[in-house]
């Protein structure tokens, strides 16, 4: 499809070019490695300024949309690269490894959230220092927005911090102390991992299956070894995106107060769920939950803003955690964050994480071997059961021959455990459908070959 073809607008500002350009792209009108226009080209045909022109591809190419190419201009990201002095196609390796979920299409909601800020706050307000847990505003606003999802949380109990990954340092680092055990699913969050690493904790494994971890398994844990808390994914697990059932919340709850633990429960993928699910163990258990999550799974990687909510009895501790890494959370961030929620303009971009996710889930399906992975429409990875002739480290290294890069599933576990036959395949990484698409065909074609093969791409 031309580019003349797509319906701009008359005189369009650089975000509805972007929007245009990127609802072409979701529909398969604009198609991996297609070149765009030169900016002074295409500003030409729209009648606006070469800079407006220039700052839309500068925000697509920020968002992973297009790639730019000095001496030979700017493509659709994905798929092969044509290069303008051989015209010999350029692989690329598409990355299924990094944990992400894809930016929303937000168009002027950050340009016009920053004016209002601004015309609000003098600046030096907005780049100096926030309280340790948070301004009560945005703990409030956070408290509203949590109720949303089954927790009923106070703004004295919550902690707004740096993302997800601050949260559970905050809480790991004041909850436990070096040397000590903390008990989580045999398959992990590999940063989960390293934080643990890094304040020097001891992981050991609980026995999971097909819907989380076995509360049989930690019970016995439990009994026979000294643990100081319980670490557990209760909703789209990373790795295995298991989602654990009322009734064992219910359990390890009971397990943790027989033992008197604290469970640290990580649930950044709560509020991509519908509402009115499972409640979380922090309903459950709040006497001795820690909380975590974070607005980074709906709104994009960059919005580093969490919260940790904490037991009354126990914020004064898991707050002085925050300091323990990267301090206090940016005060910018959270306010453009906290508008978001205040305003309901999350609530579109959990839509469109939703149906971005479906549409890519869509995709895996088509594939007869990859549509046997286990899935959630809330989780942009999927966790994928290998065949018989594949082991997963040969696996990985075949991929990597094919130019598609995936975590090694050994990175996932805790302790010496036999090693799965499976992988996680990030869906979410790829910057668009199409490539995705090109990293199924390869993976695809490689779960039906044999090991130490041809696998040319």
């Amino acid at each position: 499809m031309s580019i003349k073809e797509i319906q701009f607008g008359e005189k369009p500002g650089y975000a509805a070019i972007v929007s245009a350009i990127v609802d072409a792209i979701a529909r398969r009108k604009l198609v991996a490695g297609e070149r765009l226009p030169p900016q002074r080209e295409l500003s030409h045909q729209l009648g606006v300024a070469i800079a407006t022109v220039g700052r839309a591809y500068t925000q697509l190419e920020q968002q992973g949309f297009v790639v730019s190419h000095v001496g030979r201009g700017t493509f659709i990201a994905g798929g092969r690269m044509v290069n303008a002095s051989s015209e010999a196609p350029l692989a690329e390796t598409i990355d299924l490894s990094t944990y992400k979920v894809p930016v929303p299409d937000i168009d002027t909601t950050l340009a016009d959230t920053l004016k209002t800020i601004i015309a609000e706050h003098h600046p030096q307000q907005l780049l100096g220092a926030s309280p340790t847990a948070g301004t009560m505003r945005h703990r409030e606003v956070m408290a509203d927005w949590l109720a949303r999802f089954g927790l009923a949380a106070t703004a004295g109990q919550i902690i707004i911090t740096n993302g997800g990954q601050h949260a559970t340092m905050a809480a790991l680092s004041t909850l436990t102390h070096a040397g000590e055990t903390i008990a989580t699913e045999e398959l992990t969050d590999p940063r989960m991992k390293s934080v643990a690493s890094y304040l020097d904790r001891k992981l050991v494994g609980v026995a999971i299956d097909e819907n989380g971890m076995i509360p049989e398994s930690l019970a016995e844990l439990c009994r026979d070894h000294p643990v100081s808390a319980i670490y557990v994914t209760p909703r789209a697990q990373n790795p295995t995106n298991a989602t654990l059932p009322a009734e064992r919340r219910i359990a390890i709850a009971e397990i943790a107060r027989r033992h008197d633990l604290p469970i640290i429960e990580s649930d950044i993928y709560g509020t991509l769920f519908s509402e009115g699910n499972e409640p979380p163990i922090a309903a459950i258990a709040p006497e001795r939950t820690h909380f975590i999550t974070s607005l980074g799974r709906i709104s994009g990687p960059g919005m580093k803003v969490g919260c940790l909510v904490s037991p009354l009895a126990d914020v004064a501790r898991t707050q002085s955690g925050v300091g323990m890494s990267t301090g206090s959370a940016s005060l910018i961030a959270v306010e453009i964050g906290m508008r978001w929620v205040a305003d309901n303009r999350l609530d579109s971009m959990i839509r469109w994480q939703q149906a971005e996710n479906i549409r890519r889930l869509s995709l895996l399906a088509t594939f007869p071997m990859l549509s046997a992975a286990r899935t959630h429409v809330a989780s942009p990875h999927v966790w994928l059961s290998l065949p018989e002739q594949w082991r997963a480290e040969d696996f990985v290294n075949a991929a990597a021959g094919l130019g598609v890069s995936i975590a090694p599933t050994h990175s996932f576990m805790v302790g010496r455990r036999t090693m799965p036959h499976a992988v996680r395949l990030v869906i979410g990484s790829p910057s668009s459908v199409e490539t995705l698409q090109m990293a199924c065909e390869r993976l695809e074609r490689l779960l039906n070959a044999q090991p130490k093969g041809n696998f040319e791409g």
